[in-house]
């Protein structure tokens, strides 16, 4: 399985695209929290307030996520080397998961560099005040959970689309969806305990209340429990493809 998650990552940085897609990416956080002043502007405020990179960063994980896993499977099956991939001794679950563990590296490989903003921040601000750092890394953890969860969300996309495009189109959308739209619904309902299970299905709720410095099992046990469950409708069509 390593062989496969090295293969995953490998070939990323074999093709223009992957450096174009995290150049991309690194620039447009660069200008939004440094450079430009808007609302995300890391020096806008009077106070030290990193929370604002976790505020921007789900608008950017919807287009960086499908991007980087758009060519998952989808790409395997347009060269052909799924087939290949698939007539060796290796579990289903196994190219999944090295899938997976492929882009969440290179998720992490791109949040990493935000690190030092936060350095930059902590270094150069001359406003008073003091970074929280317990709620800093409670708020990673969190980013990293809502990526891991849009990573399962772009894998079957990928598998049931061979056009890398349309991937990352529906890919998208999905993840914005399942990202925004649940608590637009859920302001329809009156009844309290209706509106709370209609926003809890949305990552969004959960998000937040982890980037707040709110570390709860129950929404830690969302992300994990959500991934599972998508790695297993992915095991299902891989498994599909696989006999047709």
């Amino acid at each position: 399985m390593l062989q496969l998650i090295f293969k995953e990552i490998k070939y990323f940085f074999f093709t223009p695209i992957g450096y174009i897609v995290l150049g991309s990416y690194w620039t447009l956080n660069t200008l939004l929290l440094i450079v430009l002043e808007n609302d995300f502007n890391l020096f806008e405020y009077n106070f030290l307030d990193f929370n604002i990179y976790f505020n921007l960063t789900p608008w950017m994980f919807l287009f960086l996520i499908p991007a980087i896993v758009m060519r998952s499977f989808s790409d395997e099956i347009q060269s052909g080397t799924l087939d290949l991939i698939l007539s060796k001794p290796i579990s289903l679950i196994n190219i999944i998961w090295s899938k997976f563990f492929g882009s969440l590296f290179l998720l992490l490989f791109s949040i990493v560099p935000s690190v030092f903003y936060l350095i930059y921040l902590n270094q150069f601000s001359t406003f008073d005040g003091e970074i929280n750092w317990k709620l800093i890394l409670g708020s990673y953890l969190g980013l990293i959970l809502l990526g891991t969860t849009f990573i399962c969300l772009c894998l079957p996309i990928s598998i049931t689309f061979k056009n890398q495009i349309s991937v990352f189109i529906i890919g998208f959308f999905i993840c914005f969806l399942h990202f925004f739209l649940f608590d637009q619904i859920a302001m329809y309902f009156t009844s309290d305990f209706i509106y709370q299970f209609v926003l809890n299905i949305g990552s969004k709720e959960h998000f937040y209340k982890l980037i707040s410095g709110v570390l709860s099992l129950k929404d830690i046990s969302y992300f994990v429990g959500l991934d599972i469950l998508l790695i297993g409708v992915t095991l299902y069509i891989l498994n599909k493809t696989k006999y047709q």
